[in-house]
């Protein structure tokens, strides 16, 4: 059961901070003439991006604590 829960929360984890990745790479068109586009890149992160990245850490160190540590008991 600890093994099952520790594999949840690594992957948990990983698809946090995957999301969190995707939160940066906001595009924007400024002009459009024809076929021209003239787009902004915003490489800032978004709002509460850093919580994202703090819970992918807790869930990935937690996970990987729970199935590194020995059955005790069980």
């Amino acid at each position: 059961m600890k093994r099952t829960i520790g594999i949840i929360l690594v992957i948990a984890g990983i698809c946090v901070g995957v999301y969190a990745l995707t939160r940066h790479n906001d595009e924007k068109t400024l002009i459009e003439i024809g076929d021209l586009e003239i787009k902004q890149d915003n490489k800032k992160p978004g709002e509460n991006t850093t919580v994202y990245y703090i819970v992918a850490a807790i869930s990935i160190i937690g996970g990987g604590f729970i199935l590194s540590s020995k059955n005790r008991g069980a």
